[in-house]
């Protein structure tokens, strides 16, 4: 230690007044004070001392800063005054090596937690606190605004275009039967005729995106009002609706711009490649899905407002939704193909693909995936029967699955 503290002392001695050269000192004395034993060698403390402190370092490296602000004097070399005033500098040592979270001391973590936050301004004081997660931000409301009923005669002062427009849709003509009002959706708008009108004026629902003082849970609880029964059964804890989606997100009620559903686009699968757009890039591969052609939505396999599967399926599993269009690859089969009763995606992306029959990747490499084995070895390569024509299926023609007698290796 004597070795230690004299070359960094030499340093402090060479270079007066830099404040580096303390913390050099420092630095070599806080490696030091580890080795307990020539700690307490250098202060002359006994053994009983020593087997005692060497259970906390931490206390032991304290009493060792102590005592070097109040030992007297100084060595030849100058060290101790550089180590002393270099103490004073950083602080008290107690405040300087105060000790983290003792969980021995504790008696569980969250006692031990609670001590160490306790000394934190923003610390929690309860256990609860210190555990719960951080609260979201609130989202800014309107005061309430006191408002009446006026009837939709008020409202088409001003939005005769409005109500033009509104009067194609399905939801138009029902407010021409006066089964609906304006102020249905819109709440009461005495406040909003009295102010002159305006967007979110007089507590005016809005329904528009940037609209902060509603979310779009709130909106879509005036639509769910009468449109939660059917296919919106399932909205509540969708992928949809847990990510936010209003409904105005996707239906545009006030004018007439797809021929079913009051959707935002005229055809219905640009509404789902505002997000997904991936599946627009898939649709567009040279094997495809009919969407392009309109035979097909993707309503017909997806139920957008929420299901009790995967994918927001409409059907229980992925083959039953297959099997709406392709009954007769559903069987039963005398010998059936397992990966393909098991699940279509095993073979095909319905999405789209670059290879034939929609297939994840070209034969013979989709066989080999499962029959690594039979056919003299490789079957791979470019030059093999198996690469020919269709491939596999040169021989092995029901892939599907067979009823003929012949059919175990799915021969036709």
């Amino acid at each position: 230690m004597s070795a230690v503290m004299g070359e960094g002392s030499a340093q402090s001695v060479q270079k007066p007044g830099g404040r580096v050269e303390c913390n050099r000192v420092a630095a070599r004395v806080l490696v030091a004070a580890c080795t307990l034993g020539s700690l307490l060698l250098f202060f002359g403390l006994s053994r009983a001392s020593a087997a005692s402190a060497i259970t906390d370092p931490v206390a032991n490296l304290q009493a060792y800063m102590k005592a070097v602000v109040a030992a007297p004097g100084d060595r030849a070399d100058g060290s101790l005054t550089a180590l002393r005033d270099f103490v004073r500098d950083i602080g008290a040592p107690q405040s300087v090596l105060a000790p983290t979270i003792k969980l021995a001391e504790a008696d569980n973590a969250v006692d031990a937690l609670r001590e160490f936050f306790s000394g934190h301004k923003d610390a929690p004081t309860t256990p609860e606190q210190a555990t719960a997660p951080a609260a979201k931000p609130v989202r800014a409301s309107k005061p309430t605004v006191e408002a009446s009923y006026v009837g939709t005669k008020v409202c088409l002062g001003c939005h005769t275009s409005q109500a033009e427009g509104f009067g194609h849709t399905l939801m138009g003509r029902l407010m021409k039967q006066g089964k609906i009002q304006c102020e249905t959706c819109h709440g009461p708008g005495s406040e909003h005729a009295r102010l002159g009108g305006g967007r979110g004026v007089g507590g005016i629902i809005s329904f528009r995106k940037d609209d902060p003082s509603r979310a779009a849970a709130e909106n879509n609880t005036i639509c769910l009002g009468c449109h939660e029964r059917g296919e919106r059964t399932y909205w509540s804890g969708s992928v949809h609706e847990t990510r936010g989606l209003a409904c105005t997100d996707c239906h545009t009620v006030m004018k007439t711009v797809s021929r079913k559903f009051q959707l935002k686009t005229a055809f219905e699968p640009d509404t789902c490649f505002q997000c997904h757009k991936d599946r627009r890039a898939q649709m567009a591969r040279s094997s495809h899905m009919p969407l392009g052609e309109g035979k097909i939505v993707c309503s017909d396999c997806h139920n957008p407002h929420g299901s009790f599967t995967e994918g927001l399926l409409r059907t229980a599993s992925i083959n039953d939704t297959c099997y709406k269009c392709h009954a007769e690859k559903r069987g039963p089969f005398l010998f059936e193909h397992l990966p393909v009763r098991e699940n279509c995606l095993n073979c095909h992306d319905p999405h789209g693909s670059v290879n034939e029959f929609m297939l994840k990747v070209s034969r013979p490499r989709l066989c080999t995936e499962c029959h690594t084995f039979g056919h003299g070895g490789n079957v791979t390569g470019p030059l093999v029967p198996q690469a020919m024509s269709r491939s596999c299926q040169n021989c092995h023609t029901e892939v599907h699955g067979t009823n003929s007698p012949s059919g175990a290796l799915l021969h036709r």
